[in-house]
């Protein structure tokens, strides 16, 4: 790591006193402001850290940098170390751009020539190099002789810009640790905004990805330092009303509530505004989301989703219908694409050149996919987005040419999230070692909490550093590149350690039996509990909810509870079909012990929290402990929702012979596919 003499200076000032010492003094003793040396703090307690030296701060006494003898010897070295007259050019470029980014007041020529050890016109030459970068970032760079040089722009394009310089050297995966991140933010406000994220860990590291988390630390922490500076951003009025009625927007307030309290100081509504589109824009991580519940929960984007896997298939020829990986993956990245697309939010992904020039053809059928979408939305999807819907494509492409070979090493594949990355890299170790046997794709969260069945695995293939484990860890990139390759064959070469020896054949057999009985009985139950409820009248969606409770359960406290089921699960966001006006209702609960599903035909339709009408109601209940096989088969009633019309035509129009009819037709395919292939794969 290279540092300034700025900081390197401060250190040393630092260590030639043995107590408290003022700011002041430091400042008047290397010829800078108080200013400046109180902003170079966040630069110097990542460099005494490392050290292993202890800088304690006392209001009205200063500071004092503790330090043995041997870390101050270490120190010594690093002086020694430092060729403070040789920063490359692009080290200069990005120290400059630190010290533009950390501070809006004007800087001087020859402070920055004497930090980096080079003249005033080769200073002059470094920001006519950055000018570019920020211009483009909507940050105008204004020099004014005699005055200084500083930034002018509007509070949006300068914290945009200050998450663009992260990303650009810190890689896409922001780590607050980071060097970078350190140099740029406080790193008191850092670690404070952490710990104000953490004890909200159970709403936002079981939803969002590793890099998300990371990436909101971020965002906050930006946003409490430009407060704390009393830099203010503002929301567009409609914007931030329609936020408001968001469920994000009262976790965002919960976050604020927790700024304020901590920080002291007022955080604005605007600022809680921001936060909701970082968090419904950020990618979520599907491996928290059942997967029935995120087919069931997102209709409009699942529409769009199977819309995209039919014009696939028209241009490619590649029928991925039935891959349920690929619409469970596009379904979970669409919904916070499709909020950052309308929303303006900037998108990144840092794996696009290489998508582009290793899948050319995927990258240009996935294109085509979303015109559609384009049109019907009036989107523009940029190509970092379809770079990431391509990833998925070809991970369902590869699955689908695979062919099906014996394999003997029990193998997991592990990314930050669980998906995107870990599908393909799956898809091309299946297809490049077919000796390994693929058991399962797994985020870090999963291997950490034993949630992960590693003690059934000889290996584990990553794309992220993973602490020490029993089994044999290798690290990949996520296209699994030459290099990767030629690494990976030297290792399944070697003998594993094997695993202890199971007779699972019985097991097997069993299970296999069981899914047979649960996915046959799934079917009769849904013939046994289906009904169809004409001209119902009801004021309103409580009302609805109201009488389904009554008709569907026996007794007064299983109606309570019903009500108060699907009223929960309404909060989080009602599923309507616009066009059809069919409102979806669906939970799981204690109060019946098996799956059901009933028609409710309106007399006059209801409005949903969002304004959206429905005049049929399609209702899906399932027991508690309802087998997983069976909520599939409540998962296939309701896509039929979206790609079978005439199921849809039953639905608002058929009698209850023909409506009975058509759902037992779709449970009967569904059954019939499931007994027909594709069901046991292991």
């Amino acid at each position: 790591m290279r540092y300034s003499k700025r900081v390197l200076d401060i250190v040393e000032a630092l260590l030639g006193h043995d107590d408290y010492v003022p700011m002041e003094a430091i400042a008047e003793q290397i010829g800078v402001s108080k200013r400046t040396v109180f902003r170079e703090m966040s630069s110097v307690e990542p460099l005494v850290d490392r050290l292993g030296m202890t800088l304690n701060k006392k209001t009205r006494l200063g500071i004092w940098l503790e330090a043995t003898d041997s870390q101050r010897e270490a120190f010594k070295a690093l002086l020694q170390g430092q060729d403070l007259e040789g920063f490359t050019q692009e080290e200069r470029h990005r120290m400059i751009l630190i010290e533009l980014l950390k501070s809006r007041t004007p800087q001087k020529f020859f402070s920055f020539a004497k930090t980096l050890g080079v003249s005033e016109a080769t200073i002059s030459y470094d920001m006519d190099k950055i000018e570019p970068w920020l211009t483009s970032r909507g940050l105008e760079l204004i020099r004014k002789p005699g005055y200084g040089v500083y930034l002018k722009g509007s509070e949006t394009n300068y914290r945009k810009a200050l998450v663009d310089f992260l990303y650009e050297y810190e890689g896409d995966e922001i780590r607050g640790q980071a060097a970078i991140a350190e140099m740029v933010l406080d790193s008191d406000v850092l670690s404070r905004v952490k710990g104000i994220l953490h004890t909200f860990e159970n709403e936002l590291s079981e939803r969002l990805t590793e890099n998300a988390y990371s990436a909101l630390s971020i965002h906050l922490a930006i946003a409490v330092q430009r407060v704390l500076s009393e830099e203010r951003i503002d929301m567009p009025k409609d914007i931030l009303d329609s936020l408001k009625s968001d469920s994000q927007f009262q976790l965002a307030s919960e976050i604020g509530k927790q700024v304020e309290s901590i920080f002291g100081i007022v955080f604005p509504e605007d600022e809680m505004g921001y936060i909701t589109m970082h968090l419904k824009g950020s990618k979520l991580k599907t491996g928290s989301i059942v997967q029935d519940d995120l087919i069931l929960s997102n209709f409009e984007v699942t529409r769009m989703a199977s819309g995209m896997i039919q014009a696939f298939k028209k241009s490619s020829g590649y029928d991925l219908g039935h891959d349920e990986k690929l619409l469970v993956g596009l379904v979970g990245h669409l919904k916070p694409a499709l909020t950052r697309m309308s929303l303006s939010m900037d998108i990144r992904n840092p794996l696009l050149e290489k998508i582009k020039e290793m899948y050319p053809q995927i990258f240009k059928l996935s294109k085509q996919a979303v015109e559609g979408i384009e049109n019907t939305y009036k989107l523009q999807f940029p190509e970092a987005e379809i770079g990431y819907l391509a990833m998925h494509f070809g991970a369902a492409v590869e699955r689908k040419q695979k062919e099906k070979k014996k394999t003997r090493i029990k193998t997991g594949v592990v990314c930050s999230s669980g998906i995107g990355t870990s599908s393909l890299l799956s898809s091309r170790l299946q297809k490049l070692f077919p000796m390994l046997d693929l058991v399962g794709q797994y985020s870090k969260v999963d291997i950490m909490s034993k949630r992960a069945p590693i003690d059934q695995l000889d290996l584990l293939v990553s794309t992220i550093p993973l602490e020490t484990l029993d089994i044999p860890v290798v690290l990949v990139n996520p296209l699994l590149l030459e290099d990767d390759v030629k690494w990976l064959q030297k290792i399944v070469a070697m003998p594993l350690e094997q695993s202890v020896e199971r007779n699972e054949t019985a097991e097997i057999e069993t299970d296999h039996i069981r899914n047979i009985r649960d996915m046959t009985e799934g079917v009769l139950l849904i013939e046994k509990y289906f009904a169809l409820y004409e001209s119902v009248m009801v004021r309103n969606l409580t009302d609805l909810i109201k009488q389904i409770a009554e008709q569907r359960t026996h007794d007064g406290k299983s109606r309570k509870r019903l009500i108060r089921e699907l009223s929960e699960r309404e909060k989080l966001g009602s599923t309507v079909l616009r066009e059809e006006q069919i409102i979806l209702l669906h939970v799981k609960t204690p109060v019946i012990d098996h799956i059901e599903i009933t028609v409710w035909r309106l007399q006059r339709s209801v409005a949903t929290k969002r304004g959206e009408r429905a005049e049929i109601a399609v209702v899906l209940l399932a027991g508690e402990n309802t087998p997983p096989v069976q909520i599939e088969l409540m998962t296939a009633l309701s896509k039929a929702l979206i790609e079978e019309l005439n199921y849809v035509h039953a639905i608002q129009h058929a009698d209850s012979k023909q409506l009975f009819e058509a759902v037992t037709a779709v449970a009967h395919q569904w059954l019939k596919r499931r007994l027909s292939g594709g069901a046991y794969e292991r």
